[in-house]
């Protein structure tokens, strides 16, 4: 099932007996980004249900194994059973392509905090049909919650599914007032040098941290042309309505950026998508 919601795009199927069905749920709250949320009796594990404990829980998609994800146990809001979260999922080949030390001036650049260059269309337009074709090759999701213990949901092929949701992502950018045939054309997207510096520990809410409570707030925020944001979105999967509160007002207040840029340098309005961890000590 394909639900267009407010904020998302998701797609959902129910797998396994009525009596103890184990549910699958892919999202994306932007173009290019996919998360995957798995729940079901099946998949409890001996770590419990805390997002924030640093425990990996991995998924691999079949034939191949090449796509793989690391997820964290949680917990489903309805019913409290077992869950896994993977905030972050790539269904990608591997790209043999990419050199070590392609790779490697990329991550030296990100740990400067200088502005990446600009894009090759070309190059991502390649990438996009290999990624497609992979995707049309997975016929099934391994997922090991605990050691010794997998749970295989055979979905069949993906490729039809994501492609839709895909769709359905790109549709829901005109509704954000982000046009998506300029989207497309962006070699530079919104990029800040040191997000993290918008925030410090007085922001922390203080009725969470009389409770001892932490949160992960996923968000977007569309950018204009000049590189203000003018309307944040909380994307968060967990119920933390301090937090999101906090970090949208901070984003709004101090966040400024440098805008998204077309080939011949045009700044054109976007999005900048990205988390706040909040943690206690």
């Amino acid at each position: 099932m394909l639900d267009y919601a407010v904020d998302s795009c998701r797609l959902v199927r129910t797998f396994g007996e009525a009596s103890e069905p184990t549910t699958l749920l892919f999202e994306s709250t932007s173009p290019g980004s996919l998360s995957m949320l798995a729940i079901g009796k099946d998949l409890k594990s001996i770590y419990g249900g805390s997002l924030y404990n640093g425990v990996e829980i991995p998924a691999r998609f079949l034939p191949g194994g090449q796509g793989t994800a690391n997820g964290q146990p949680a917990r489903a809001a309805a019913g409290k059973q077992p869950a896994v979260l993977w905030s972050s999922v790539s269904l990608s080949p591997k790209i043999e392509s990419v050199s070590k030390a392609k790779l490697k001036a990329a991550a030296a650049l990100f740990k400067s905090g200088q502005r990446p260059p600009p894009i090759d269309l070309a190059e991502r337009a390649t990438r996009k049909l290999q990624q497609e074709a992979y995707e049309a090759q997975v016929t099934s999701i391994e997922i090991t919650p605990r050691r010794n213990h997998q749970v295989i949901l055979q979905t069949g092929s993906l490729g039809r599914a994501l492609k839709m949701l895909r769709q359905c992502t790109r549709d829901q950018l005109q509704s954000w007032g982000v046009d998506p045939n300029i989207e497309e054309k962006i070699v530079r997207p919104v990029w800040a040098s040191a997000p993290y510096s918008w925030f410090d520990g007085q922001d922390y809410p203080t009725s969470s941290a009389s409770k001892g409570e932490q949160s992960v707030v996923e968000f977007r925020l569309l950018v204009d042309s000049a590189g203000n944001p003018t309307k944040c979105t909380s994307l968060s999967h967990v119920d933390a309505p301090a937090f999101q509160k906090v970090v949208c007002d901070v984003l709004m207040r101090r966040a400024r950026f440098q805008p998204a840029e077309l080939s011949d340098g045009t700044k054109v309005p976007s999005y900048y998508r990205n988390r706040i961890i909040w943690r206690l000590g």
